[in-house]
């Protein structure tokens, strides 16, 4: 078993429930008749912004989708206090044996929000997002680590919210969910944004996918060893030379898991060097392959994934995150714990120590691992393919 001290188990990937005066108490005036609202349709609690709705998951009322409830929520008051309650839910972490999470919003109620297209609206929710993780995080900042929004309305507005998300917020992270300037893929024109993110180290998260009109919401069924979505945003990044230019730039691939990624790293280099010569983009650095990029600049969250685990000298063992999902339909609270010593229960303690809480302490710098990852051993790499 695994003792309680320090940061011995973290989620890092955990998500809140938005109360429902969010909106209505800290939007501008004139934005609160187009704010969205939570309440009862068709005996179901559900988010509603425009034509756009988004219901609240059965696991909501129970932290769980293992045990699933006899219905789900059919008012606000069914939802766990845990969820919108920061003094509840540092109780919720107790109960599960977690010392602390990594908390992003729930994703059905943004696709909603930024399927309306309304830039006002859009830059005056995440704003209010933000302000409310903020105090939320602030009762408890060593346990409670909640990330910041950034706005898709605009480069100006990105990199001005992700400023004021950090310098003014104190938040330790951002989610983004399209590349700042808007545009199909990352360019030059994004400069602005990502000297920012160098210049501040906080980690970029990616909810498992990123694009203007795509859904931040995992599909339901089962899809096992895909790619996610958000796996196609990562070669674009190293062909844009960004991380040549900013290498203080840190990705985290949240719910998408990590199996998959050995074949993907081992693809994407096999094809680099078959095809480099036709010139359809050339590395910086001749003597990386991209597979080399993506390992020292993407974080890859886990869950249920014994494949990422058995893989992790390829994938880099520093680069796991383990996470809960708490409350989505994957989580087991309140045995988290239990589900997370199995998944690793073949590692040396010290390497389990490092999936399980150490790798998402030192990533967002949590109070004894300001220094992040500058301290620690640089781990070695072995290539995936040889020419």
């Amino acid at each position: 078993m695994l003792d309680m001290t320090g940061y011995s188990l973290i989620s890092a990937d955990s998500h809140v429930i938005e109360p429902p005066d969010l909106f209505s108490a800290r939007l501008p005036t004139k934005l609160r008749d187009r704010a969205p609202r939570l309440a009862t349709a068709s005996g179901t609690c559900r988010w509603s912004v425009g034509s756009e709705s988004a219901p609240l998951p059965d696991s909501v009322v129970n932290g769980s989708g293992w045990r699933r409830p006899p219905h789900g929520p059919r008012s606000f008051e069914d939802v766990l206090p845990a969820l919108y309650d920061p003094s509840q839910r540092l109780l919720a972490q107790d109960a599960d044996g977690v010392a602390a999470e990594v908390l992003y919003p729930f994703p059905g109620l943004w696709d909603a929000i930024r399927a309306t297209g309304d830039h006002e609206l859009i830059l005056g929710c995440v704003r209010a997002y933000n302000d409310w993780i903020a105090e939320f995080s602030a009762h408890s900042p060593h346990r409670l680590v909640g990330l910041g929004r950034i706005p898709m309305t605009g480069l100006d507005d990105a990199r001005d919210e992700l400023l004021r998300c950090v310098k003014d917020l104190g938040l330790r992270g951002i989610i983004l969910d399209a590349w700042p300037g808007l545009g199909p893929a990352p360019g030059r024109g994004d400069d602005g944004f990502w000297e920012v993110v160098n210049e501040t180290q906080v980690p970029v998260s990616i909810h498992y996918t990123l694009g203007g009109s795509s859904r931040s919401t995992p599909v339901a069924g089962i899809a096992p060893g895909l790619r996610p979505p958000m796996a196609d945003a990562a070669l674009p990044l190293v062909a844009a030379g960004i991380f040549d230019r900013f290498p203080n730039v840190r990705f985290v691939l949240a719910h998408g898991d990590a199996g998959w990624a050995t074949h993907w790293l081992e693809f994407t280099d096999i094809n680099y060097v078959r095809h480099r010569h036709l010139a359809q983009y050339q590395l910086q650095n001749a003597d990386l392959l991209p597979s080399e990029y993506l390992r020292r600049h993407f974080w890859f969250t886990i869950h249920q994934d014994r494949s990422a685990v058995k893989n992790r000298h390829k994938l880099g063992r520093s680069h796991l995150l383990w996470s809960s999902h708490f409350p989505l339909d994957g989580a087991d609270w309140p045995d988290d714990r239990r589900q997370a010593i199995r998944l690793t229960e073949e590692l040396p303690a010290e390497e389990r120590g490092g999936i399980l809480g150490e790798n998402v302490a030192r990533l967002y710098r949590l109070p004894g691992f300001e220094d992040g990852f500058a301290g620690a051993a640089e781990e070695p790499m072995a290539r995936l393919v040889y020419f």
